[in-house]
């Protein structure tokens, strides 16, 4: 049965279904919605916006309900802005409560029609369970205020006109990252708009990005793409440093470990390359299994369009996001109940805020981190005060 939360504030819960506002705890036989609402917690509910990539309400409209929904949400909106003329406090009073029903009505009902055509139309996602469990992760992280020292971005901003923007722009309001999950073709994480750029900030900038707590501790995999490679060419994991091993097994330690580096990464993102000939590195046979008719086929879930010469990228910049951000997924789970927390994610990395006394935790976070779908994958550790200032914890 569909419905929809229609105020997400924690006094105001209300459930719209059947043409009713409810108070109530969501039945078991309230199972679809449009999209994630903090109330919803971990309830296995369908999400309309999943299965249809994160497209929005408006694009997803039917074309017969489209002008009544567009005034509809019009209308809403017009109320909102009356209110907020009007200096009236969103956040202690109830959205509901200050709208005539019939607006709700007419509005929740039409987004119940487009939540409905969109089931309908779209089939559930391979992957739904992950691209739900990173919804809900995602959500949690955009609710951290994120902790700027913003004098030191002032003092950046006086030789460097990025930090001068990052200082106009979060000096007097708060910031957050919020992530878009589907900002990318290979569904590596993006940002919406608004959101604190952490996946760009530059190196010299990241001293102003402090933890709330005591520590941030980031974890990255070891040459995460390679041993991407090396899983999906059914090789084990080696437990050292990705690049020693291929020093010594793939260049018979012939070059130095830098020079192997080069190489390997050279060859790599080269699809007509064929520098190196390795039993261990099979790029045709991982395309033979994973690429077929103009698509790359992950082995998460996606279903990815590419062409010959950026299918092998797409299927590994693919396959290695996922598989970090599955494990931040279990980790963000794991910590649900402590005061350390999954801070944010970069890339192929997760950055936590980590609390004094719960530094006790680290080896059990690590473990988590490693065993991956993929197989163990040797992963980096490193602390500090600051995001610029972070050094290598030797295991």
């Amino acid at each position: 049965m569909i419905f929809q939360i229609i105020d997400d504030k924690k006094d105001c819960y209300g459930v719209y279904i059947d043409g009713e506002i409810l108070h109530t705890e969501i039945k078991d036989e309230f199972d679809k919605t449009w999209g994630y609402s903090d109330h919803l917690g971990d309830a296995r509910i369908d999400l309309a916006q999943l299965y249809c990539g994160g497209k929005g309400l408006t694009e997803m409209c039917p074309p017969e309900i489209k002008d009544r929904f567009i005034a509809r949400r019009d209308k809403l909106k017009a109320f909102v802005n009356s209110f907020i003329t009007a200096k009236v406090n969103l956040q202690d009073i109830c959205f509901y409560d200050l709208v005539p029903p019939q607006h709700i009505k007419h509005y929740y009902d039409l987004k119940n029609e487009i939540s409905e055509s969109v089931f309908e139309n779209f089939t559930r996602p391979k992957n739904y369970t992950f691209l739900h469990d990173t919804t809900v992760m995602c959500y949690e992280i955009a609710q951290q205020e994120l902790v700027l020292n913003r004098q030191l971005l002032k003092k950046y901003a006086k030789d460097d006109y990025k930090a001068f923007h990052l200082a106009q722009r979060f000096w007097s309001r708060k910031a957050f990252v919020n992530y878009n999950i589907f900002g990318t073709k290979t569904g590596r994480l993006g940002l919406h708009e608004g959101s604190f750029p952490i996946l760009n900030l530059k190196k010299s900038h990241r001293r102003a990005v402090q933890p709330k707590w005591d520590y941030f501790v980031e974890l990255d995999y070891n040459g995460s793409e390679i041993r991407t490679l090396l899983a999906l060419s059914g090789q084990h994991q080696p437990k050292e440093d990705i690049h020693k091993w291929n020093m010594e097994h793939v260049f018979q330690d012939e070059v130095t470990r830098d020079v192997a580096k080069k190489r390997i990464f050279s060859w790599l993102y080269n699809s007509r390359s064929n520098a190196i000939d390795s039993e261990y590195y099979d790029r045709q046979r991982v395309l033979g299994k994973y690429y077929k008719n103009g698509y790359v086929h992950t082995p998460f879930g996606r279903l990815i369009e590419a062409d010959d010469f950026h299918a092998l990228n797409y299927l590994l910049q693919s396959a290695s996001s996922d598989n970090c951000i599955t494990q931040v997924n279990l980790l963000h789970r794991f910590l649900r109940d402590k005061k350390s927390n999954v801070a944010f994610i970069i890339h192929d990395s997760v950055i936590l805020d980590l609390h004094y006394d719960e530094r006790h935790l680290l080896p059990q976070i690590r473990e988590i981190f490693m065993d991956t779908k993929l197989g163990k994958f040797k992963t980096n550790m490193q602390v500090g005060t600051n995001l610029g200032k972070m050094q290598e914890i030797q295991w």
